[in-house]
């Protein structure tokens, strides 16, 4: 179940009056079933009973996960009081080794089980791919093992946990349910952001006290929930008919169509994921959470050290603060710190995917913020209206390689957009010309609301001080263009969102 599909709105409506109604106290459970059904119905959609189990059992390793990392954040924190409260200074000092190696044990433990977990999941059939020419290699291949939905998010967030604990950046949670409602919160499972838990936990302590029956929050979750579906169902949709179109048959095609399939991707990927953020924060703000924004303008960036200020932001700063920074950082010289770099980017490139074309596509990143730090330290500046050019065309670039299905594919599309450049003489985006005006038009908004944001000005927050009509007026105008110019499927749903995948 896809936030931008048709079960989805019924089961967030459902979910949302039920919500509004209950008494405080029983919040936190209505949450817990609310994400226990959210996860579920990936399980019941329309499978026959044996294949539904695999789903059920990737269910029990997300509550197992949830509930290994608060038993281990427990004993961290019980392993400490006992070290602080011991006393003599002998028995303090056998206290504090054995507390040392206790909470040690707690904190390595549920890390390699949510690393194990992914390495398992997400690239055992990969290995088997490769070790079956081998002589007793892996009786696996790539696809034979059932990817459990969310892996790649509710890991990372296990792992925030237990490693805030023990740094203590947080206390352990007592309550079970509180780590498991974190773990497991539905709007941001499936594609993120990455929520710190002590946010989290911050905004369920408000959750619990607050009015949830404020129509200001409702109307403004709402806004921000159409606007992310505009941007996914309006523009990405059309965009991924042009990259597609393309893509799927580059050997026919020469540089200027495949470069604007590149570009078609490019824009495509950031109304794809933006736009769930977008949703997702909506759908949080309804509920009476405040998440965090995942993307600020990232196409906007001078220099690729901002991009990535700007894209994916909860996966950036999760990698700095989790492997970049432990790793030593920019602490320990420059040789150092672009080996940091080159590593940050080889854990982003596999985490996206097992395929050599992501590992290549971090690779480029990470020589990108090299060439953009040894530029820096000549002292020399560039135009900012160059600086623009020259990060976009290097992300782009890298894009390339990220929807190739392969590296050896991403090498062939390039090869293949360098071998001619003559200008075709009848284009065929694969949309019909209505389409293209729409899309065109979608484009400008988006640009114009993005600039907007860049120049500080809340967009959103600008339409709530218009007056009533004109308010009206743009509200019903982005409905209705969702509603009327959405691209869609078999049942009025729309297709997955790209970083579902990952």
């Amino acid at each position: 179940m896809v936030l931008n599909s048709l079960r989805f709105a019924a089961f967030f409506f459902a979910f949302l009056i039920v919500l509004l109604l209950l008494p405080k106290r029983a919040r936190k459970i209505w949450l817990f079933f609310g994400n226990c059904l959210f996860y579920l119905s990936w399980v019941f959609s329309g499978q026959s009973p044996l294949a539904t189990v695999p789903f059920i059992i990737a269910f029990f390793l997300l509550l197992f996960s949830a509930m290994l990392v608060w038993f281990c954040g427990i004993n961290i924190r019980g392993a400490r009081s006992r070290e602080q409260g011991s006393g003599s200074s002998d028995r303090k000092s056998a206290e504090s080794s054995h507390s040392h190696i206790t909470e040690k044990l707690f904190l390595i433990f549920p890390i390699l089980w949510n690393v194990g977990m992914l390495v398992f999941f997400r690239y055992t059939g990969l290995i088997g791919s490769l070790l079956k020419g081998l002589r007793g290699g892996l009786p696996i291949s790539a696809g034979d093992i059932l990817v459990p939905v969310g892996i790649s998010f509710y890991t990372l967030r296990c792992i925030s946990y237990i490693v805030d604990v023990r740094r203590g950046t947080i206390n352990a949670v007592r309550n079970p349910l509180d780590v498991m409602l974190y773990v497991a919160f539905f709007p941001q499972i499936i594609s993120g952001p990455i929520e710190r838990p002590g946010k989290f936990f911050r905004e369920l302590a408000a959750f619990q006290k607050k009015n949830l029956r404020n129509f200001e929050a409702i109307r403004g979750g709402f806004l921000l929930f159409v606007w992310g579906l505009f941007q996914k169902i309006v523009l990405a949709e059309r965009l991924s008919a042009i990259s597609a179109h393309y893509f799927n048959d580059f050997t026919a095609f020469g540089f200027w169509e495949l470069l604007v399939a590149s570009l078609a991707y490019t824009l495509q990927i950031y109304c794809d994921f933006g736009g769930y953020s977008d949703m997702s924060r909506g759908i949080a703000v309804m509920m009476g959470f405040e998440t965090m924004r995942n993307f600020r303008q990232p196409y906007l960036a001078k220099g690729i050290k901002s991009f990535w200020r700007r894209w994916h932001i909860s996966l950036t700063t999760w990698l700095t603060d989790y492997v970049y920074i432990p790793l030593g950082g920019s602490r320990k010289g420059t040789v150092r710190k672009y080996a940091n770099i080159i590593i940050v980017f080889l854990v982003s490139g596999l985490w996206h995917g097992s395929t050599l074309n992501f590992l290549f596509w971090g690779l480029l990143h990470a020589f990108y913020q090299i060439l953009e730090d040894l530029w820096n330290r000549t002292g020399r500046k560039l135009p900012g209206w160059l600086l623009w050019i020259i990060t976009f065309a290097e992300v782009n670039f890298a894009w390339i390689f990220f929807n190739a299905g392969g590296l050896n594919r991403g090498v062939r599309i390039i090869r293949q957009m360098f071998s001619g450049f003559s200008f075709p003489a009848v284009w065929d985006t694969g949309l019909v010309p209505g389409n293209l005006v729409v899309l065109g038009l979608g484009l400008v908004v988006l640009l114009l609301v993005d600039v907007l944001h860049e120049k500080k000005v809340s967009v959103f927050q600008k339409v709530f001080t218009l007056p009533l009509p004109l308010r009206w007026l743009i509200l019903l105008c982005l409905f209705w263009t969702v509603i009327l110019l959405g691209v869609y499927g078999v049942g009025y749903d729309t297709s997955g969102f790209i970083y579902a995948q990952f």
